[in-house]
């Protein structure tokens, strides 16, 4: 009888342990993502800045070897496409924010999916304001995280009321 008891207790002990396991659990998980999230903003961040300051050397960290994007229009290019457009950009912007930022984490993934606001002048002088929605997506690989695939669409300007 004593035996029986002991095991009774020691099942409920593990059936209400089990929820508060996953209590924990699941609180990590979240302080977790929380600081992948800020990391993450962090390379947005930095990658926008990119563009502002003509500086390609956080793209050649932030993309993958691999990374594929889908233009606005349909293209397609690569890291070193990327790279290039950047270096023989002749625009000059005045801010290019990443923001609205959405995050979903998949283990050593996530899908961020944002927009962003840019304002500069053209190689022509002429000022102009964009703003487009995308989707990156970020790989963990030796404890960094890197960009393998993203899409952009370009958000159109509100109709003028006539």
């Amino acid at each position: 009888m004593r035996q029986a008891t002991i095991s009774i207790v020691a099942v409920m002990l593990l059936i209400l342990a089990s929820p508060l396991a996953s209590i924990v659990t699941g609180q990590q998980e979240l302080r977790s993502n929380k600081k992948v999230g800020r990391e993450l903003i962090r390379l947005e961040e930095e990658w926008h800045n990119a563009y502002v300051r003509h500086d390609p050397a956080p793209l050649e960290r932030i993309l993958a070897d691999e990374y594929v994007a889908i233009s606005g229009n349909g293209g397609r290019h690569n890291k070193a496409l990327a790279i290039e457009g950047l270096k023989t950009d002749t625009a000059t912007y005045e801010y290019s924010t990443p923001y609205d930022l959405d995050m979903r984490f998949y283990g050593n993934t996530v899908v961020v999916v944002g927009r962003t606001k840019e304002k500069g002048r053209n190689q022509n002088g002429t000022e102009f304001t964009a703003e487009y929605r995308w989707t990156d997506v970020f790989v963990k690989r030796q404890s960094r995280w890197q960009c393998v695939a993203a899409q952009v669409a370009r958000i159109p300007p509100p109709k003028q009321k006539q």
